[in-house]
């Protein structure tokens, strides 16, 4: 319960970045601006996953079902802020929804990736 209660805490986060300043960087017109936003993205999920499976001890066969359990509820609750984009948006014109929707493709892609464990075979 409490991996869901984190990803609801990523979703408010994500959410209040992107209303209050996302016009700062969700620009259509400027490619390296949007890539870098995407770039950053990586780390930023590496600092909001990595760190939580290591300090909740969540062992590398449980961290999977973890990343379905942070990501999930983000998920569920951006159908709303994509279906309501003008509403909870209003800094951002609507011409940058479909950045918006692929970063949040992309982020929720970033928080489940981070579930799977890479194990390195030794000989």
């Amino acid at each position: 319960m409490i991996n869901v209660f984190w990803g609801i805490l990523l979703w408010i986060s994500a959410t209040m970045l992107f209303r209050f300043f996302g016009q700062m960087f969700l620009t259509p017109g400027n490619a390296l601006l949007l890539l870098i936003t995407f770039i950053l993205a990586i780390p930023l999920i590496a600092l909001a996953t990595y760190p939580y499976y290591y300090l909740r001890k969540i062992s590398e066969s449980k961290r999977l079902i973890s990343s379905v359990q942070i990501a999930l509820p983000g998920m569920i609750l951006d159908i709303l802020s994509v279906i309501y984009f003008n509403k909870v948006f209003s800094n951002l014109p609507i011409d940058t929804l479909p950045f918006f929707a692929a970063w949040l493709l992309w982020a929720y892609s970033l928080i489940l990736i981070s579930g799977f464990s890479i194990k390195i075979k030794s000989n």
